[in-house]
């Protein structure tokens, strides 16, 4: 595995921390928010595991893209990380959807319409309001250790 790839990936991992750290701050009302957010994973774990798998397997090929378009094309490295991991998040966002579309709106017999809205608009337009920050930061700074990365082994 080559390095691009490593910092995509712990750049991912970095993220889906800060995703947990948020639910845990935004869930601070409750008596115990880590109980709350284990029970949140368990219930809908499917959805989850499908957009973990998603978010690295999406890491996989962007981040050989990302080191191909920064250290070969000699692209803008923030730009590029930042776009790549946005293109990261939003796979991982469809990843999870699919999977509550099909198993909750799909099997369940609700209105395709709906279900589409419920289950792709609604999560895209949640996560990428509270992620997009953290994406665009993270996709900086992995942009630039990318180029790091390629200075060093020319």
């Amino acid at each position: 595995m080559n390095k691009p790839v490593t910092y995509t990936y712990i750049t991912v991992l970095i993220n889906v921390l800060f995703a947990m750290l948020l639910f845990f701050s935004m869930s601070g009302g409750t008596i115990n928010p880590i109980k709350e957010f284990f029970d949140y994973i368990i219930y809908f774990y499917l959805n989850f595991t499908a957009a973990l798998v998603a978010l690295f397997v999406s890491s996989y090929y962007a981040g050989k893209k990302m080191g191909k378009l920064i250290c070969e094309k000699k692209w803008n490295s923030i730009l590029v990380g930042m776009i790549g991991l946005m293109v990261i998040l939003i796979c991982g966002v469809l990843g999870g959807a699919t999977v509550g579309f099909l198993e909750e709106g799909i099997m369940r017999g609700h209105n395709v319409s709906d279900s589409i809205v419920d289950y792709y608009f609604k999560p895209l337009f949640w996560i990428l309001i509270f992620g997009f920050i953290p994406t665009f930061i993270s996709g900086a700074f992995l942009g630039k250790k990318i180029k790091k990365t390629c200075c060093k082994t020319i």
